[in-house]
C-alpha cells in the first residue's frame, strides 16, 4: 500500500513495499533559485522509513548513498511512475532536477532522456544534473 506524505507545500514523501518485500522511500523536495524559479529536488532511498527519513533530513546531505544490488532496478522503475506523474503536476515557474553521486547512478538516470529530461551542464561544461519542466507549458530542446 502507498503512503503518501504532504505536510509542507515544498515537500513530498512517497513510501512503498516492493513485491520483492523491499521498502522503497521516494522525496520531492522544493527549492527556490536566484531568479524566482523553483527547482524540485528527488531523495530515493531504499530501506525502512526511519532509516530513509534519517537520510533524507541529516546525512544525504553529507555522506553519499551506498548502492544495494538486490531489487535496486525494480525499485527504480517503481520510482519512474512516479516521477513521469510528478512532472505532469509541475506549475509555470517550476521544474525538476535529478543529480547523481557515481558513475552507475548516471548511467541508470541517463535512460530518463527517453523521457523528455534535458542535461544539465556545470561551468566546466560537463553534465551535472537532469532536469525537466511540465510539457504542457514548456517545449525543451537539448
Amino acid at each position: 500500500m502507498v503512503t503518501v506524505f504532504k505536510n509542507r507545500r515544498s515537500e513530498l514523501r512517497i513510501r512503498d513495499q516492493l513485491p520483492n518485500g523491499k521498502k522503497v522511500n521516494l522525496y520531492f523536495c522544493r527549492h527556490r533559485t536566484d531568479t524566482e524559479f523553483y527547482q524540485w529536488h528527488i531523495g530515493f532511498y531504499i530501506g525502512d522509513r526511519k532509516e530513509a527519513n534519517l537520510w533524507f533530513n541529516k546525512h544525504s546531505k553529507k555522506q553519499p548513498s551506498t548502492i544495494k544490488g538486490d531489487g535496486t532496478i525494480a525499485a527504480l522503475l517503481w520510482a519512474l511512475g512516479y516521477i513521469r506523474g510528478f512532472v505532469t503536476q509541475l506549475e509555470k515557474n517550476e521544474e525538476l532536477v535529478i543529480g547523481w553521486e557515481d558513475r552507475k547512478r548516471k548511467r541508470a538516470y541517463k535512460r530518463l532522456r527517453k523521457y523528455g529530461f534535458v542535461n544539465y551542464y556545470d561551468d566546466e561544461g560537463n553534465v551535472s544534473h537532469l532536469g525537466i519542466r511540465n510539457p504542457e507549458y514548456w517545449i525543451c530542446k537539448d
